[in-house]
């Protein structure tokens, strides 16, 4: 039985995806929406995948063809490679603007969705919203990659904890820069410093690497 004490808000969704990607299988756990960006976004950070040729969903399976320029050969997986941005330097205070395009409805309806977008030359060109960290980012890198926007121009927003697994997505899909209303974890910190990716956590009031200044 299920009983409310008071008026209570909409409950956010939550569910278990299989995702082929070339054949080989992830189970993603996720917001049932969205399931061609976010098969398209996990093609990308979990293997450097980011020639999308198809994506099919069937029901709670979605397959994924992908190729790679940059895979080494007989390989599925990319290869190691420098992460280089091509962002112009940003101040904290144009990030604290920004962040606002994290309160969103579905938020505000729920309580229960993470929310990430990404911006470009200060537009949102990709903004989706799940249960999960890692799923709301690989949908927004999965939208990206299938409009033709190179993440490499743009930086993400995100409303949830900076890991070091999310730094991780962000440098293989080759995103420069993370931005959170959250903390920070001393390994992101490490990996952000070790690999080149910038982040800016303001709940930590942290700026790692050189694309951020604080004025």
């Amino acid at each position: 039985m299920i009983r409310r004490f008071a008026k209570g808000l909409e409950i956010a969704r939550e569910d278990r995806i299989l995702v082929f990607v070339n054949g080989e299988s992830v189970e993603v756990v996720c917001t049932p929406e969205n399931l061609v960006e976010l098969a398209a976004g996990v093609a990308v950070t979990r293997f450097g995948l980011k020639d999308i040729v198809s994506v099919e969903v069937k029901g709670k399976t979605v397959y994924v063809e992908a190729g790679c320029k940059d895979c080494e050969s007989g390989s599925k997986r990319v290869k190691k490679r420098e992460l280089r941005s091509e962002l112009p330097g940003i101040t904290v205070k144009e990030l604290q603007k920004m962040i606002g395009y994290l309160d969103v409805e579905e938020y505000r309806n729920t309580r229960g969705y993470h929310i990430a977008a990404a911006v470009r030359d200060g537009e949102v060109v990709a903004r989706m919203h799940d249960v999960s960290r890692h799923s709301v980012l690989a949908k927004v890198i999965g939208g990206c990659t299938l409009k033709g926007i190179d993440v490499k121009n743009c930086y993400v927003l995100f409303s949830g904890r900076i890991s070091r697994s999310i730094v991780e997505m962000c440098y293989t899909a080759g995103i420069p820069l993370i931005v959170s209303k959250a903390a920070i974890f001393d390994s992101a910190i490490d990996f952000c410093l070790k690999k080149g990716v910038n982040a800016v956590s303001f709940a930590s009031g942290l700026i790692v690497g050189e694309l951020v200044t604080p004025e």
